[in-house]
């Protein structure tokens, strides 16, 4: 098995990255800001943004958002090695933004995931507006708390 087909690897979260900075590519992410909104685009119907979660209905879905948060650093750095995201300096720290090669990329992935996660991304988007990570961490915590309050099969 090669990284490009293992679940949960930093391929596949690098495609993703790559999708979502296409569907947003007048922004300028942070770390914490890409994480974020991958994880509620990914489980979006749990955070009341679209009618399904992508990725399922796992009874341990909640506890991959500390492990993402590592994946989605080693996602970006090789992202930007591979020039398919922009490494940008700021006052604030560092941000990413899609390059042409990443958009190139994207036109690659036509398929059905790909063009729901696209669309999820632009939800999330329009549920946080301010793309403020501390509020959209907050409520990954809120709606993480209230699952375990639910009874599991």
């Amino acid at each position: 098995m090669t990284d490009r087909t293992v679940i949960g690897s930093i391929y596949e979260i690098s495609q993703r990255i790559v999708v979502m900075m296409n569907s947003l590519p007048n922004l300028l992410l942070d770390e914490r800001q890409i994480a974020a909104i991958d994880f509620i685009a990914v489980y979006a119907e749990d955070f009341d943004i679209i009618d399904k979660n992508l990725h399922g209905y796992g009874n341990y879905r909640f506890s991959e958002y500390a492990s993402r948060k590592a994946l989605t650093s080693a996602a970006l750095k090789q992202l930007v090695l591979k020039q398919l995201i922009n490494l940008n300096i700021t006052p604030e720290g560092y941000t990413y933004s899609i390059s042409d090669a990443g958009m190139e990329r994207y036109q690659k992935l036509d398929n059905s995931y790909a063009k729901e996660y696209s669309l999820a991304v632009k939800a999330v988007l329009q549920r946080f507006p301010d793309i403020n990570s501390n509020q959209m961490e907050k409520e990954i915590n809120r709606v993480t708390a209230l699952s375990l309050k639910e009874p599991t099969l």
